[in-house]
């Protein structure tokens, strides 16, 4: 049994955890004020706390109880949890030490792939999907490609740049200089990239799959002039 009174969340102990949870399944809404609630407490501002790595199996029920659909709020926030690198857990030991909720999490995630209704949903499953599978900076910043809009910071000049996930296209986020083009990508097999892509096509997502393409690729710094690969320029 877990000792809630014992951990921590954004606000202090965690003894209101359970009933939350509980709350937020009752619910049978995907958002509404016990999911907020519910962030607000273990993934505050992608701060997570030990309660927040208490929670993950209890959120791992919570879906595997969900029937399959694009978007589930308990998944959506687990994968939140298990991407936060600001966290008393170094995340790498978080991962080894829930590795058997971690990759039932990951089942449930990629089973939840072709039931994604829009680009949007989609795009949100595949971030969940790579927290699970440690997907490096998309399981934390693919939810960008949703937008059209990928914020960036050079790597070089530590410009911070906008890119249009449509137009494939890099300019300064606060001026009016001309851009630069983006060179879109052609993953490596067995990459993160050549799984996202294939997780797009299997899906029918050729949007998606374009917008991936420009946040797989390189550009060259419009105010710098360097050449860099996108996803180096993301936290």
């Amino acid at each position: 049994m877990t000792e809630w009174a014992s951990l921590q969340h954004a606000y202090g102990t965690a003894e209101d955890v359970p009933d939350l949870l509980g709350a937020a399944e009752e619910s049978s809404a995907e958002h509404g004020p016990a999911w907020d609630e519910l962030w607000s407490r273990l993934c505050h501002q992608e701060t997570v706390y030990t309660a927040s790595y208490a929670a993950l199996p209890l959120l791992a029920d919570i879906a595997g109880r969900h029937e399959p659909a694009g978007y589930v709020a308990a998944l959506d926030l687990a994968a939140a949890i298990v991407a936060s690198t600001d966290g008393p857990t170094d995340p790498a030991a978080l991962r080894a030490e829930h590795a058997e909720t971690v990759a039932r999490l990951r089942d449930l995630a990629e089973r939840n792939i072709p039931h994604a209704a829009t680009d949007a949903e989609l795009v949100y499953g595949l971030q969940a999907l790579m927290a699970f599978e440690d997907g490096g900076v998309w399981q934390r910043q693919l939810s960008h490609v949703a937008d059209g809009e990928l914020p960036v910071v050079c790597p070089h000049c530590r410009t911070f740049l906008l890119l249009d996930l449509d137009g494939g296209e890099l300019v300064p986020a606060d001026g009016p200089d001309q851009g630069t083009p983006v060179h879109p990508a052609e993953p490596a097999d067995g990459s993160v990239g050549a799984r996202l892509m294939a997780l797009c096509q299997q899906a029918g997502r050729p949007g998606v799959e374009a917008r991936l393409r420009y946040a797989l690729g390189s550009v060259t710094c419009p105010a710098c002039r360097t050449t860099f690969a996108v996803p180096d320029a993301l936290a």
